[in-house]
């Protein structure tokens, strides 16, 4: 079920009815009824994968404790199992095993072609993580399986994120049983709603069209026009996964339920190292928590440090494991995010190589800093400019078909194309009343990122919506009619046409 369909917001209006009818003890047992439908929209089975990894680290967690084997093999299974089946194609090949048995068309795949499951890869991290905090001590094993299965398969954010710890959603959901349906709760959870809607029906899904024509045809659109290509796609992959981040954060309100931020202006940030602090936060603290730290703390890597300071002396020495310790948490983020190269390279390695580089020069940035006037604006500007055009290299990688896809697309930026007027701007699969409306809801969203943007990555962004709730009532409901309005004239979408999934959903 796409959560950008009538069907989800139908779905979600009948659970909130029910849910603030039911007395509050009864309320988990109607989020976890409703999630369970919800995986089963997903397909046959979604359900039996979720269900199969909420036992199986549920009874991880519950024995892990002074008990290496079990810990290992719980997470070891779990990674297993969403390796073989996001990116080895396992079921698929099993899949096609069962039509050629019992005689399927070829390339049918009618027995299984529903058995991928949505969101695998959020949430087996989520769980994988609940098993180490067992492990480690950091919270309690939860002892009713009923309420871990709740946490494991909590609908609004099972396909995409944000991915939660047991420790602090679990107190959310606790929570849950005590809120009370008033009309501010409401209104700011729908108002988020319709902001994601809006972010994906009238941005991400226009500039889809002009990524798909660039990036299929790297002949025709070359020059100015490939890098336009590139620049979508960046405001297109921002749009779509933090517009649906509003959608799952907005309805988790609803419930009252709050879940934590997943982005905080990322294409604002000065260096890359920032940008991932802004971007995909939850990812990002997940693998900083659960895989970088206990890596450097592994014996593995002690011994590492301590040889290479031996070798090396202190100073230099104590980098090496930090930078082993980069080049392993960058690689899992690459192949996390598809198992490919493109993505090893795009979203891992490159930025790995940005960040360590930057560590590497740190001492000689520090000795000039000062003669760029590093506390002005327009050196700020430099910075931001610098680090969106290293994002973009990566994203040529992510967005391409394969690796020698993207360098083409770098040799196509080199070569000469039509001149950049307004017919050739129409031939990217625009007419020119959707590219105005692309440009000013682009610049809507910038606007709003730059209101809500703290040079502090640490520090709360500002919310536009609680500037908004404190003021006087009939702006709120003005701003909310506005955004419902955009979204039902300019959103794509009606007959024949078919609204994209979220492309996180589908990694």
């Amino acid at each position: 079920m796409s959560l950008v369909s009538a069907g989800f917001l139908a779905f979600v209006l009948v659970t909130i009815i029910i849910y603030y009818l039911l007395p509050g003890r009864a309320r988990s047992g109607l989020l976890l009824a409703a999630s369970l439908v919800f995986c089963a929209f997903g397909g046959v089975y979604t359900v039996l994968f979720v269900m199969l990894s909420a036992v199986t680290t549920y009874l991880g967690g519950r024995y892990a404790k002074g008990r290496t084997w079990v810990c290992a093999t719980a997470v070891i299974f779990n990674l297993g199992l969403l390796c073989a089946v996001k990116f080895y194609g396992v079921m698929d090949l099993f899949s096609a095993r069962l039509d050629m048995l019992f005689g399927a068309a070829d390339g049918a795949n009618q027995f299984m072609k529903y058995c991928v499951p949505v969101g695998m890869s959020f949430y087996t991290l989520q769980m994988t993580g609940y098993v180490l905090d067992c492990y480690w001590e950091r919270t309690a094993a939860e002892k009713s399986f009923v309420r871990y299965l709740l946490f494991a398969a909590y609908f609004p954010y099972l396909t995409s994120g944000p991915m939660n710890s047991y420790g602090v959603l679990s107190k959310e959901l606790s929570k849950a049983k005590e809120a009370k349906l008033t009309a501010a709760r409401l209104g700011e959870g729908a108002t988020r709603i319709l902001w994601g809607f809006f972010k994906k029906l009238v941005i991400a899904d226009r500039c889809a069209v002009i990524v798909d024509a660039v990036y299929a045809d790297h002949t025709t659109f070359t020059g100015l026009y490939t890098v336009l290509g590139v620049i979508c796609f960046a405001v297109q992959l921002y749009a779509d996964f933090s517009g649906c981040m509003d959608v799952v954060c907005g309805t988790s309100h609803i419930f009252g339920i709050e879940l934590p931020e997943n982005f905080n202006s990322p294409y604002l940030a000065g260096s890359i190292r920032e940008y991932w602090q802004r971007w995909h936060i939850t990812l990002g603290s997940w693998l900083r928590d659960y895989l970088f730290y206990p890596l450097l703390k592994s014996s593995l890597f002690v011994t590492i440090g301590d040889r290479s300071r031996r070798l090396l002396g202190k100073k230099q020495g104590k980098k090496v494991p930090v930078y082993l310790g980069m080049f392993v948490l960058w690689f899992a983020v690459g192949y996390w995010h598809g198992g490919v190269w493109k993505y090893i390279i795009g979203s891992g390695l490159l930025h790995c190589f940005y960040i360590v580089s930057g560590m590497i020069a740190e001492p000689l940035f520090a000795r000039i800093r000062p003669a760029l006037h590093s506390d002005r604006l327009p050196y700020r500007v430099f910075r931001v400019v610098r680090t969106f055009i290293l994002v973009l290299i990566g994203f040529v990688f992510f967005r391409s078909v394969n690796v020698p896809d993207a360098i083409d697309l770098f040799r196509a930026i080199g070569r000469h194309g039509m001149a950049m007027s307004s017919e050739g701007l129409l031939s990217c699969g625009l007419d020119c009343g959707n590219l105005i409306v692309l440009c000013i809801g682009t610049a809507v969203l910038a606007a709003c990122d730059i209101y809500k943007y703290r040079p502090d990555e640490n520090e709360p962004p500002r919310s536009v919506l609680a500037v908004l709730r404190k003021g006087p009532a009939v702006v709120f409901w003005a701003v909310f009619m506005l955004i419902l309005l955009a979204v039902l004239i300019f959103g794509r979408y009606g007959l024949g046409y078919d609204a994209g999934s979220f492309i996180y959903a589908r990694i």
